[in-house]
């Protein structure tokens, strides 16, 4: 036992789980690949529930009377309806805060449901088929409560949902069946050990989708995000910079004499060369950043919330320390540019790496191992700025 819990332990790192308790660390495409996954789960859910909840109807009719059936056929058309407008609704932004409303919508459906079965078959005398239609009614809260653990929700969000159903259960218990303290304590707990299930298989799945999207979103070889899922960070991080009207630089580094390493030494000291590059990028970076490996032995760095003060102090840090020794026994450098959107008037992220990619060009001129940004301006290793020559 001790050593599977160090096992669990050494997988779920502080990070990880923090991930699973709360949504505010995701990363932008965790966050919108756990998005579509809840949207299209509310979508067969919601179509699914449109028919179980059609079908039922005529069991109502050959169970209750037509005083109690009629007005719960009535509210299950209208539930059939508010379903099949769930399911087939048209595509727009994602927000989190759309998603989750989308969701509560989905649930509040058969918990009105339930109410109303309540408030129908309140008092009366049931045996047979209809009691145990009656029974089928009070487990609707049950169905919601363990429907739930098919969405990939953070703990936050699952207890958010699950609270209220545990509210609406005790509520509308209490004023059916009045004070009954021993069918109330046995309800809570089975809805207790249902709510402790379904935020473990929410927990189960979240993780397994973070750790498949983890490793489709890195390069394998270096570990940084691969171009695909680092246009997705870049153009998100571009869009709010442009909201909040933030500073928001990006560097293009392209490392020096790469090929001569691959020629003289062989392919896997090049591989090593782009992991410790990508290795040295990370540690000098902060934890808002983003290293990406845009292509060979191409980086891009995205630096949210970074104005050209910030931008001088991160270069000048680089090009002093640079990335260890080459294979040769020379320092491992790189030459970069940088472009910054509200200093270069960006209009779209593609135009400000277009810019960042240009001046890695211009420092590539100036003689490799330094870092271009606007204007011409030059940083090298342990010098002053100087123009570019």
């Amino acid at each position: 036992m001790p050593v599977l819990l160090q096992t669990m332990i050494a997988r779920l790192q502080a990070g990880r789980l923090a991930d699973l308790l709360s949504a505010r660390g995701h990363a932008p495409y965790l966050t919108r690949h756990r998005l579509e996954a809840v949207v299209s789960r509310i979508r067969l859910v919601a179509l699914t529930f449109s028919v179980l909840t059609l079908l039922w109807i005529p069991l109502d009719m050959a169970t209750l009377p037509r005083a109690q059936w009629i007005p719960l056929a009535l509210c299950r058309l209208a539930a059939v309806a508010a379903f099949l407008g769930l399911a087939l609704m048209k595509e727009r932004e994602r927000s989190r805060s759309r998603v989750l409303g989308l969701l509560a919508a989905t649930l509040a459906i058969p918990l009105t449901l339930f109410c109303v079965a309540q408030w129908a078959l309140a008092g009366m005398p049931l045996s047979g088929l209809a009691a145990i239609n009656a029974s089928l009614y009070e487990a609707l809260p049950f169905i919601v409560l363990a429907g739930l653990a098919i969405f990939p929700l953070v703990a936050a969000e699952g207890l958010l949902f699950a609270l209220p159903i545990l509210a609406v259960a005790t509520a509308v218990q209490l004023a059916a069946a009045g004070l009954d303290l021993v069918r109330l304590f046995s309800t809570l707990w089975v809805l207790g050990l249902a709510l402790g299930v379904y935020l473990l298989a929410c927990a189960i799945q979240l993780h397994y989708m973070m750790a498949l999207l983890h490793r489709a979103s890195r390069d394998p070889l270096t570990g940084a995000l691969t171009r695909r899922s680092g246009v997705e960070v870049v153009d998100l991080h571009f869009r709010l910079a442009c909201e909040q009207n933030a500073p928001l630089a990006i560097a293009f580094i392209d490392v020096d004499n790469f090929k001569s390493i691959n020629d003289s030494c062989g392919h896997e000291a090049g591989d090593q060369a782009l992991r410790e590059a990508a290795a040295a990028l990370t540690q000098l970076l902060r934890l808002a950043d983003a290293v990406i490996r845009w292509g060979g032995e191409e980086f891009v760095l995205l630096l949210p919330n970074t104005g050209m003060d910030g931008v001088r102090i991160v270069c000048g840090r680089i090009v002093e320390q640079w990335f260890g020794a080459r294979p040769d026994g020379g320092t491992l450098t790189a030459s970069i540019g940088v472009a910054e959107r509200i200093g270069d008037q960006a209009g779209d992220w593609s135009q400000l790496v277009k810019l960042a990619d240009e001046r890695m060009y211009a420092a590539k001129k100036a003689g490799k191992a330094c870092c271009v940004l606007g204007g011409g301006t030059v940083i090298r290793a342990s010098a002053a700025e100087t123009p570019a020559g």
